[in-house]
């Protein structure tokens, strides 16, 4: 039986968030612990998308409402890490900048209740590598940079880049390229790209789980 890259995600999904609930009494009294309801809610979003699919009934607007949950959890998680008022302005700024685009171009913007909303998925995904380097660059400037692969989210913030560096080129193109079309094989490659860092994403949560063995504590 052939297993394609996209079968691959969703079960390397759900032995992520089942490693994330074995491990839990490691990080419970840090604000990483909402992390594991979110992987679950994430499974949900899988398994919900891909039956709909399945009964060839639109899944678009699905994916949207998760992927804006995502986009809005992770920006709040890093903003409970760093410690830079700053930043944390920036965190807050750009992420009601984001979700007013979001909602704008979702209600009032869109063809449909089914459109792919990638513009704002675009800005909300360089919004996310913004703050997590700008959460690393603190952490590098920092004694922790001496116990950086102790730390879970250390490896949380470099699986977040893998997901999200990745296959941003592949969807910048996407978004400029889609008015004139885009090829059946080239679409099945941006998916597998997207699908491998999905994949790269939730390894490094794994080894982040399994073997981190201190608790960040923002200075």
């Amino acid at each position: 039986m052939n297993i394609s890259l996209a079968d691959m995600s969703r079960y390397i999904l759900i032995i992520t968030a089942i490693i994330a609930v074995l491990y839990y009494k490691k990080y419970k009294h840090t604000s990483l612990r909402y992390l594991p309801y979110y992987l679950w809610y994430a499974v949900v979003l899988e398994v919900v998308a891909n039956e709909l699919y399945i009964r060839q009934m639109y899944n678009v607007w699905w994916y949207n409402i998760g992927i804006n949950i995502e986009i809005l959890f992770y920006l709040y998680l890093f903003y409970q890490y760093v410690a830079n008022r700053n930043t944390k302005a920036f965190i807050l700024i750009g992420g009601i900048i984001y979700e007013a685009y979001f909602l704008i171009n979702y209600l009032l913007l869109s063809a449909s209740w089914n459109t792919n909303q990638t513009y704002p998925f675009v800005v909300g995904s360089i919004l996310v590598i913004l703050v997590v380097f700008l959460f690393l660059i603190e952490m590098f400037q920092s004694d922790k940079v001496l116990y950086v692969g102790k730390y879970l989210i250390f490896w949380i913030g470099l699986g977040l880049l893998f997901y999200n560096i990745i296959p941003l080129p592949f969807l910048i193109g996407k978004t400029f390229f889609s008015q004139h079309g885009l090829s059946r094989e080239l679409k099945l490659y941006m998916f597998n790209i997207q699908f491998a860092s999905n994949i790269l994403m939730y390894f490094s949560f794994i080894y982040g789980f399994i073997w981190s063995s201190m608790t960040y504590k923002s200075s």
